[in-house]
């Protein structure tokens, strides 16, 4: 069975969809139903990362008042619709923690904890997102070793 400290994030590390920040808030929601993801990363033109947006974002935008029940679609029925059309920069999180594709799981995992996070943003040294890494990825990795 391989040691978590001998396993790399690039080894273990999954592209997603990305999305520039003047991506409207509309299409992004499609996207998180679509992809079934808990964070979109935001990248610019060059595919350098500027941010996130994740489920916990999206919690922010709710309506206060929800319908009930819900019917359909529930993203488009609990964000107010003056929202849909605006630009994501306008919620996306710009503080965010990433990893290096050449660390290894175990500091993956304790950055994972300490941040209270199941996924993380993978960049390079110039900060170009190259995917994502997620616990399910290394839970499903060590149980079937």
């Amino acid at each position: 069975m391989a040691k978590t400290t001998e396993v790399l994030v690039k080894d273990l590390m999954k592209t997603i969809a990305s999305v520039k920040e003047e991506t409207k808030i509309e299409e992004m929601l499609d996207i998180f139903k679509k992809e079934k993801i808990v964070l979109i990363p935001v990248v610019d033109k060059n595919n350098t990362l500027i941010g996130i947006v994740t489920e916990q974002d999206l919690i922010k935008i709710i309506k206060h008042e929800l319908p009930s029940p819900i019917a359909g679609d529930v993203w488009s029925t609990v964000i107010d619709a003056s929202l849909k059309d605006k630009p994501i920069k306008e919620i996306m999180n710009s503080k965010f923690i990433s990893v290096s594709p050449t660390e290894n799981i175990d500091s993956a995992l304790k950055i994972m904890n300490n941040y209270n996070t199941r996924v993380l943003p993978v960049v390079d040294a110039e900060n170009k997102l190259l995917g994502v890494i997620r616990v399910r990825d290394i839970f499903e990795k060590f149980l079937r070793d």
